[in-house]
């Protein structure tokens, strides 16, 4: 499930009732895009729409109605409401865009709420290759649960937004056959997958800065002392062999709750260079991988790419091999500088790729 969701159940379940904050409409300069979201309930806030006095107005108002100082619109028992905002010098912001926000009341009784806790067995079994979208009618009385092939039959509102995007599965509002409204958003987020080869400083450092991101993340080292000195890090573990770090053999638990190397970015900088070069050796003969990083220097990279080519590994494949890694104007050596320059090649790279975290 999106992670806006599961914020707002966690946030039902502790308080009984809520107010979701969505992003329904955009022109211009905006701190955030459709689909955004902020959870607010007596026991606090979660998400964000964009931080500053836009964020801190749109609290107050959620406030007023999660204390029922609206009144409900005409059209039946909705709580539905829809505000718009000029982000200029009534807001105290020069952002100098417009946005529209969709201001819902809801409970596990609300019925696109009752609709996707009912789904969500559902939608989970799906797999993940599966694309399935949440529709939700103007006045959030009615959702529907549609596949990708049902959601392409249905046209983008002309002016609202850039419309479906299947490819980066960000929300939209689209119009049906009717010309009725209809906010869709995504029920499965993609994760981008990391491999970090080898626990140590780097890695350790490298691992913190890509939860930070909400990548689904796999450290493995052959020392479990090292594997558990995060313990708190919602990441996978694989313990090695000292000398044997067959990256190919995890295949087999591809799709599992470790993850799929297939689909992975990896990045190799274990306590051993021959062992980070068998590592890139094997993945670059199964070209089965996103992206290839290897931590070291110039000398480090060329030494590597002679011993690929003794080895009969083509051109085209040495290519995919990153070293050094990260952005080499920040002189650096420090664990934390490297992680963090690391994470912004990656994105980078999944930017390229139509896609991130």
């Amino acid at each position: 499930m999106p992670d806006w969701f599961e914020r707002l159940k966690n946030a039902i379940e502790a308080d009984g009732i809520a107010v979701l904050v969505t992003v329904v409409a955009v022109s211009g300069s905006v701190p955030r895009e459709v689909g955004a979201s902020l959870v607010v309930s007596r026991s606090g806030i979660s998400g964000t729409i964009g931080g500053g006095n836009l964020e801190h107005k749109c609290e107050q108002e959620a406030r007023r109605l999660l204390n029922g100082e609206f009144e409900r619109e005409s059209s039946g028992d909705s709580t539905a409401r829809y505000k718009k905002f000029s982000l200029g010098p009534s807001l105290g912001q020069c952002c100098g865009g417009r946005v529209e926000l969709l201001f819902e009341s809801v409970s596990a009784k609300t019925p696109w709420v009752s609709e996707l806790l009912r789904s969500k067995a559902i939608t989970r079994s799906l797999g993940e290759d599966a694309s399935y979208w949440l529709c939700r009618s103007r006045d959030c009385s009615v959702a529907r649960i549609l596949s990708a092939v049902d959601l392409e039959k249905i046209k983008p509102v002309s002016g609202v937004d850039r419309g479906i995007d299947l490819q980066t599965s960000s929300a939209s509002v689209v119009l049906d056959a009717e010309n009725s409204r209809w906010l869709c958003q995504p029920l499965s987020e993609l994760r981008r997958e990391v491999w970090v080869h080898g626990a140590g400083h780097v890695g350790q450092a490298v691992v913190s800065q890509l939860i930070l991101l909400d990548c689904r993340v796999t450290l493995l080292d052959h020392r479990d002392e090292w594997l558990q000195l995060q313990p708190d890090l919602a990441i996978n573990r694989i313990l090695t062999e000292p000398t044997d770090h067959d990256v190919l053999s995890c295949s087999a638990m591809g799709r599992s709750e470790v993850g799929n190397p297939e689909k992975a970015a990896h990045v190799v900088m274990t306590h051993s260079h021959a062992l980070d070069f068998n590592i890139c050796l094997d993945l670059l003969n199964s070209a089965k991988f996103d992206w290839l990083g290897l931590i070291g220097s110039a000398t480090k990279r060329n030494t590597f790419i002679k011993r690929l080519q003794q080895r009969g590994i083509s051109q085209t494949s040495i290519d995919r091999l990153h070293c050094p890694i990260g952005n080499l104007t920040l002189q650096s050596s420090k664990p934390e500088v490297i992680a963090l320059s690391l994470a912004a090649e990656l994105m980078l790279h999944w930017q390229s790729t139509s896609s991130t975290c």
